[in-house]
């Protein structure tokens, strides 16, 4: 197994063809077609049609529309032929996005006790979490003084953090707002796992999220009913959340460990905003797309 990369400008997976290039194959009038079926659609089924098409060259329809249940996202076309079915989905979870307002809130809440006179960045590290809706304002409370009292500290390193509270740092910065106490990172929930190989991790993801799980089924099913022979998962790649340690950042991430992808999964899309796309299919192994340049 190769082993955690130290220089991630080396050992690298292929590279495939870039954006720019793939998209001049695709006709102007491919273009609008697909610009017009996906022109009301989400942002991330827009997004994830037009890099299937770019990248494929299949014309992608929407297929869950005028509420058909459990159809799958989109179908890819060539000369009016099914080539493959598609589901799209984020690895961002639920949990994330409703604990991430509660924690704007918390830094409002400190905002409107603290009176020191130094700038703070709050960070909140992997084995913080967030407590009940009840204990906020004792939570905020407690922050502020402590943030009060290390500012009044004399003869500290104003360039060392400071513990707030378990797995809570804070972090004296330059005055950049009108706001004494800013968020600067929550990892809380990215899982603590940089040493194990990235496919190893990506593998079981795969194998043992809930919401995966539920793609595939769909994609089971809709395999039978359209008789796709390619099936295809898009995922956006959250980089917060219990699956931001996902997020890709080099090639190279994609020769460190083992790779599996459950059935009946033919190609798998990962999209993390980081200017490559990284693409698996079970025939040729991975390959990363550059988006930018």
């Amino acid at each position: 197994m190769p082993t955690r990369p130290r220089n991630l400008m080396e050992d690298w997976c292929r590279e495939g063809i870039t954006l720019a290039t793939a998209a001049d194959s695709v006709s102007p009038a491919a273009h609008r077609e697909r610009e017009a079926e996906f022109g009301q659609s989400d942002a991330d089924e827009a997004r994830a049609a037009a890099y299937l098409h770019i990248f494929t060259g299949n014309l992608p329809r929407l297929e869950d529309k005028n509420g058909r249940q459990k159809a799958v996202d989109l179908t890819l076309h060539d000369a009016g032929q099914l080539t493959g079915i598609a589901e799209v989905t984020s690895t961002l979870d639920g949990n994330f996005q409703r604990n991430s307002a509660q924690l704007r809130r918390l830094v409002e809440a400190i905002n409107l006790r603290y009176n020191g006179s130094d700038f703070w960045a709050l960070g909140f590290e992997h084995g913080w979490t967030l407590p009940p809706n009840r204990d906020l304002s004792a939570l905020s409370e407690h922050l502020c003084a402590q943030l009060i009292s290390a500012s009044e500290t004399p003869g500290v390193d104003i360039d060392a953090p400071v513990k707030l509270a378990e797995n809570v740092l804070g972090y004296r910065v330059a005055a950049q707002s009108p706001e004494q106490v800013r968020l600067s990172s929550w990892n809380a929930n990215i899982p603590d796992s940089s040493e194990d190989p990235y496919l190893d991790r990506l593998s079981t993801y795969l194998s043992t999220s809930d919401l995966i799980t539920k793609k595939v089924e769909k994609l089971i099913a809709e395999k039978i009913r359209l008789r796709s022979n390619r099936q295809h998962l898009y995922l956006l790649m959250a980089s917060m959340g219990d699956s931001g340690g996902l997020l890709p950042i080099s090639p190279s991430f994609f020769t460190w460990g083992s790779f599996s992808c459950p059935e009946p999964i033919t190609d798998l899309w990962l999209d993390g905003g980081t200017g490559e796309i990284y693409h698996w299919n079970m025939y040729d192994g991975w390959v990363f797309h550059r988006v930018n340049g």
